[in-house]
């Protein structure tokens, strides 16, 4: 059954309010013309283990950045996902970081952001700060810049200006990541199906036999599907035993003979969901 607009009453998304993945959730209800609540969960596991399996059954969360590559914690999660519960769309948001802080750039002396954070901006703290500069990770870059009220001069957050008016605090510098075109890719989930398809992403896991990949690889080109994305994480039942994960640029009703055709070489199968593009 495909979603509707009243369908859709509450959203989760990694908070707490002005992270990127609350910009993600207004962008989504922009483009799809919704109108839930918002609400803000301190992380992507707890939304995804808990929330999603007890009737929360929309969330926005960050599943790729173009310069760290895949957010594990969502990846890893969605296998576990409640049946029925698949990717419904996907946007992506350009990151533009910047360096907060309540009191003035010669007094820091502590940066606090997620990791992911950090490690965009490496080029800027090393050049920009002495080698005895204190950096910490936070569960998100909101949740790192909403910290500094409660920490002295000498703290700064890496973040958006969104979180930084949220929040009160003052910008130091503007446009701080490495890369001036970083993005972050994110998906909304959710009971149903999407009225648009425009992408599929699937799982699997093949047999432990040679050539299994390569088999299931043909497949999608004798069936002319074009593959944008491939991404391999540790099954964690067991050791050198890997989940693929793979993105195919068409919905679903193109690509149902492939998959129907992959089993064959697979333990484990899983359709995460055929889904609009904003």
């Amino acid at each position: 059954m495909n979603y509707t607009r009243n369908q859709i009453r509450k959203i989760l998304f990694l908070g707490p309010e002005g992270s990127y993945t609350q910009i993600a959730a207004n962008l989504f209800c922009e483009k799809l013309a919704l109108a839930p609540e918002l609400e803000p969960v301190s992380t992507i596991t707890k939304i995804m283990s808990e929330h999603l399996h007890s009737g929360y059954l929309h969330a926005v969360l960050p599943i790729e950045n173009s310069v760290e590559g895949i957010v594990r914690e969502t990846i890893d999660n969605m296998l576990h996902l409640p049946d029925g519960v698949r990717i419904l769309s996907q946007c992506c948001i350009p990151v533009q970081h910047c360096l907060i802080s309540k009191g003035d750039f010669s007094e820091i002396k502590n940066i606090i952001s997620h990791p992911q954070a950090l490690s965009q901006c490496q080029n800027y703290i090393c050049e920009h700060f002495d080698s005895n500069i204190n950096v910490t990770s936070a569960t998100s870059t909101s949740q790192a810049a909403k910290s500094l009220n409660e920490l002295d001069n000498t703290w700064a957050a890496i973040g958006n200006e969104l979180c930084a008016a949220h929040y009160g605090l003052d910008i130091i510098a503007r446009n701080i990541n490495d890369n001036p075109d970083n993005q972050t890719r994110f998906v909304l989930l959710g009971a149903g199906e999407a009225p648009k398809q425009e992408r599929t992403s699937i799982a699997f896991s093949t047999k432990n036999q040679p050539g299994a990949l390569l088999e299931v690889l043909k497949i999608f080109r004798a069936h002319n599907l074009n593959m944008i994305y491939i991404e391999s994480r540790p099954s964690k039942k067991v050791f050198g035993e890997y989940v693929f994960y793979i993105d195919l640029d068409c919905g679903a009703n193109k690509v149902q003979k492939a998959l129907d055709a992959v089993w064959e070489y697979c333990d484990f199968y899983r359709l995460l969901g055929s889904y609009s593009l904003i």
